[in-house]
């Protein structure tokens, strides 16, 4: 279940409104409000659903503002859009740069340092050639909890 989004305290709302400002973006109530439940999200991926729920627990929001200011925050650098396999966006502050290692079987994800995948990326580019992009990799697999069920 997730953590309720109550509203940022004085402080972290001036704070959100700073952050959102230096990114050159007019610090509106929504825009405040949706950074803020994403910097409560504890890195998770969150949808555009399943941001505009937990607003709606304190203030009212239409589902296209929400859209909007993700978009507006996304492309602000202030949020990362990535998708972990259900073609679903979702949304993230990603204060480090990382990929995603994502359970076929059940969905689990997890985040993988770019650290982990530079070998890879070193032995693809003197062997063939290649080199990756540098967009957020996602790593189809298997992940422990269901390794370990035997299914």
């Amino acid at each position: 279940m997730s953590p309720p989004a109550a509203r940022p305290s004085r402080s972290g709302e001036a704070a959100t409104r700073e952050i959102i400002r230096a990114a050159g973006l007019r610090a509106t109530p929504q825009r405040i409000a949706v950074l803020a439940v994403a910097a409560r999200a504890g890195g998770a991926h969150l949808s555009a659903e399943d941001v505009w729920q937990r607003l709606q627990r304190n203030e009212e929001m239409d589902r296209s503002t929400v859209y909007r200011v993700l978009a507006d925050l996304t492309d602000a650098g202030l949020l990362e859009q990535v998708r972990l396999g259900d073609g679903v966006a979702r949304f993230e502050i990603q204060e480090i740069a990382h990929h995603h290692a994502v359970c076929t079987r059940c969905g689990a994800t997890e985040d993988v340092s770019v650290e982990a995948v530079h070998a890879l990326a070193s032995r693809l580019r003197r062997d063939t050639g290649f080199s990756l992009a540098h967009h957020p990799l996602l790593l189809p697999g298997i992940c422990a909890a269901c390794s370990s069920s035997g299914d």
